[in-house]
């Protein structure tokens, strides 16, 4: 595949993991299209799945961030 919208082969970038945490989502910059690939549906040996790890992770960290501050 490589990071081209399936759509208008616009620029894909990686916006989180599917709900069970086995596919990565993509978004289209271009159109806007978003939908889910496999861990190494880009063709880039997995390291997609590990950015959309990080990217997940981070949002997490966020979330938790922001519950403890709502408790207070």
């Amino acid at each position: 595949m490589s990071r081209r919208c399936r759509e208008c082969k616009g620029q894909l970038k990686i916006i989180g993991m599917g709900p069970y945490e086995d596919t990565i989502i993509v978004e289209c910059q271009e159109c806007g299209e978003e939908y889910e690939v496999e861990p190494d549906g880009l063709d880039e040996g997995g390291m997609e799945m590990v950015e959309a790890w990080e990217i997940e992770l981070k949002r997490r960290q966020q979330e938790d961030a922001e519950d403890a501050a709502n408790e207070h």
